[in-house]
């Protein structure tokens, strides 16, 4: 911690006392009443109050990739914002050329409906994942053939909307697998299986 000549004088110095300090200089701070609690605050930089409500605004930064950032943004449909779009209400902001910069930051528009549409898609994407096999909800019918749905969105969907990026496991011969378990361990199972249900059952009868 950093500290004034002063009051490192003040925590360091012998106590006279004869009574051993319990205290630690930042405890000292803590318990110091004469002390209010205030942070330092870091100053507001590229503030702005937007006028056009029809946009969806970013700051992207510019200087990223050598300004592949910048142009992936545009090939997406932003486009330079403007002192017609926004006001600009600190000093660090400079507005020329059509743009409006913070150091390596450039201000961005989009259509709102087209930003909207891209959150929507990643709330659904979220729902479906939420929603596949393996998770449900009390008030669900449970299916026990592996190749069902019991209701949910397809998993196929997630495969599609995500490509290589995930995808969800569902066994081409299920049967092979069973086969290849000994009976008992297969028995096992169906009881743990049974039991689960049973219970669920129950719990939902209650509800």
């Amino acid at each position: 911690m950093a500290l004034t000549t002063s009051s490192q004088e003040s925590f360091h110095s012998p106590d006279t006392s004869g009574r051993a300090s319990k205290l630690s200089p930042e405890a000292q701070i803590l318990f110091n009443k004469s002390l209010v609690a205030k942070s330092l605050v870091i100053p507001e930089v590229a503030s702005i109050r937007i006028k056009n409500t029809e946009y969806y605004y970013r700051w992207v930064n510019r200087a990223h990739g050598n300004g592949s950032r910048y142009m992936q943004h545009k090939a997406m449909g932003f486009s330079n914002a403007t002192t017609e779009d926004v006001e600009v209400l600190v000093g660090d902001i400079v507005a020329n050329n059509g743009e409006i910069r913070s150091h390596d930051v450039v201000l961005m528009k989009i259509d709102y409906g087209l930003w909207a549409a891209h959150v929507k898609r990643n709330m659904q994407i979220s729902e479906i994942l939420q929603r596949m096999r393996g998770v449900h909800t009390r008030d669900e019918e449970l299916n026990s053939d592996v190749f069902a749905e019991g209701g949910r969105p397809a998993t196929m969907t997630v495969n599609n909307d995500l490509g290589n990026l995930a995808k969800s496991f569902i066994p081409d011969n299920p049967d092979a697998i069973i086969d290849g378990q000994s009976a008992a361990a297969v028995d096992k199972v169906r009881e743990q299986t049974a039991a689960i249900r049973s219970k669920h059952a129950r719990q939902h009868a209650k509800e």
